[in-house]
């Protein structure tokens, strides 16, 4: 198949719709934007000289997909206003022009280790979506009091997000259009937490591993704050599959080796703690629980997307129909 199952949910997942219109053709929408693409797929990276002959043959925009691509590769194709995906299999990243429209697939893990070196991460309209979906038929100095940033710059973000016809102003205060094309944006959007990672093995169960690292910053002098993510709070919210990584977010760290732990690599860990750059994923004040602390739902959600569990994606969904529900019955309620 031209298109495999991971680059079709990749452009879902980022927002694109496809529509074949042909058996190398297929229409993609992007917003407003929308272009007719051949795909070439080819099963071994292409050389920059293979580009330019498929470049003279096809005098109609193309979208090459390959397993691996150089600079140059991408750059070639790029040049002639072309688009392209780099599919391993596992991850698909690339760039999408339709109709002037540049639409970026990234994977969320990526993005994160080089988010640092990004230059500035707009933390802002990330969280203004969060409590949006959270709140519904808010007001431009609510949403500055709740997301924790000024007036002016809430009505930049809400500016943008409305360009994007994500969210928009009714008499009763600003609501996102559609809940579903909100997270999908979110999702595809969002460059990860940023900040530190470091990576624990247990043997307990992944539930107590979670809880034994909240009781140990509990114990802390400073009792610094910390939230639990992923599969343990996606167990909590919808349940699902038994948990099999611990992910938990504090704004500082904390050696676990007296709690048990060992440090492990990223592959064999069945706990993650991070040090986030990201301040919009921290429940509102006075909202976290007591127990197990849940980090804000989106949060929740992008976690278990990267889950390594084989079940992932039908956890994802679960949670997502949660967060849906939730948004439609604070709607109604409002």
């Amino acid at each position: 198949m031209l298109i495999s199952e991971s680059v079709w949910r990749a452009l879902t997942e980022a927002g694109v719709a496809l529509v074949p219109t042909g058996a190398d053709r297929a229409e993609m929408r992007y917003g407003k934007a929308r272009a007719t693409l051949t795909v070439i797929a080819s099963p071994t990276p292409l050389t920059p000289s293979a580009v330019a002959a498929s470049i003279s043959r096809h005098p109609n925009p193309c979208l090459v997909i390959v397993p691996a691509a150089t600079v140059a590769v991408r750059q070639a194709i790029a040049a002639a206003g072309w688009s392209w995906l780099v599919d391993t299999g596992q991850k698909v990243t690339g760039v999408l022009c339709l109709d002037g429209e540049r639409v970026v697939l990234r994977p969320p893990v990526e993005t994160t280790k080089r988010s640092a070196t990004r230059g500035r991460v707009p933390w802002g309209t990330f969280t203004l979506v969060r409590r949006l979906i959270q709140h519904p038929y808010v007001t431009q100095q609510e949403l500055a009091a709740i997301v924790g940033i000024s007036q002016p710059r809430v009505s930049q973000a809400l500016a943008s997000l409305a360009g994007r016809d994500l969210v928009h102003r009714t008499s009763r205060g600003w609501i996102v259009r559609d809940v579903d094309e909100a997270i999908r944006w979110w999702l595809s959007t969002y460059p990860g937490p940023g900040g530190i990672s470091t990576h624990w093995f247990g043997l307990e169960p992944v539930v107590e591993q979670a809880r034994t690292v909240v009781e140990a910053f509990a114990a802390t002098a400073d009792a610094t704050h910390v939230v639990v993510s992923g599969d343990v709070a996606a167990d909590i919210i919808a349940p699902w599959h038994a948990p099999t990584r611990a992910i938990l977010y504090a704004h500082t760290g904390l050696e676990l080796a007296a709690a048990g732990f060992v440090p492990a690599g990223e592959e064999e860990a069945t706990l993650e703690l991070i040090v986030p750059r990201d301040p919009g994923l921290w429940p509102p004040s006075g909202k976290t629980p007591p127990g197990i602390p849940l980090v804000d739902p989106l949060q929740i959600l992008w976690d278990v997307k990267r889950s390594p569990g084989p079940d992932s994606d039908e956890a994802a969904q679960r949670v997502w129909d949660v967060l849906r529900r939730e948004h439609h019955g604070r709607r109604c309620a409002a």
